[in-house]
């Protein structure tokens, strides 16, 4: 396994990790009924620091453990993997962002679209909030694609 692979591993699993249990907490705290905008804010300056963090020492862990090929350039064939994951990321994003416009612009006729996010209009915030959030997922979703499409060709190969 590359160096540049074992680095999109780590991560997709801090992207999940920290993802995942922000959103579990922010479902959390609406069935409780504690969901505020102060909540929401601490919740994501958490992920913000915890994803930094984890990026910095995990990846410093990784340098050290394969020293050899950590300050090696990219390639053509990271080039070219790095280029395919960021093209279905862009594309993914590029749906999002009409989904979120056109459910901010035509909020009674988005109620009755299957919009994946469905789930997210439902939460006791502020409408700039939900908006926020919807965004938030799509980058996500956009983000898990490229991770995974370097992952497959990493695996696959050229």
């Amino acid at each position: 396994m590359s160096y540049k692979e074992r680095s999109t591993w780590i991560s997709l699993a801090i992207l999940v990790y920290i993802w995942f249990d922000y959103f579990v907490q922010l479902f959390s705290l609406q069935s409780t009924e504690q969901l505020n905008v102060e909540s929401v804010n601490s919740l994501l300056l958490a992920v913000v620091l915890k994803t930094i963090v984890l990026e910095i020492v995990l990846q410093i862990v990784l340098a050290i453990i394969d020293h050899k090929d950590a300050n090696y350039a990219d390639d053509e064939r990271d080039k070219l993997i790095s280029f395919y994951g960021s093209r279905n990321a862009y594309g993914i994003l590029s749906v999002g962002i009409i989904m979120t416009v056109f459910h901010t612009v035509f909020p009674t006729l988005s109620s009755f679209s299957m919009m994946p996010t469905q789930a997210l209009t439902t939460i006791s915030l502020p409408n700039e909030y939900k908006i926020m959030h919807i965004v938030i997922v799509f980058a996500l979703a956009a983000e898990l694609a490229k991770f995974s499409t370097q992952l497959f060709f990493y695996r696959r190969g050229f």
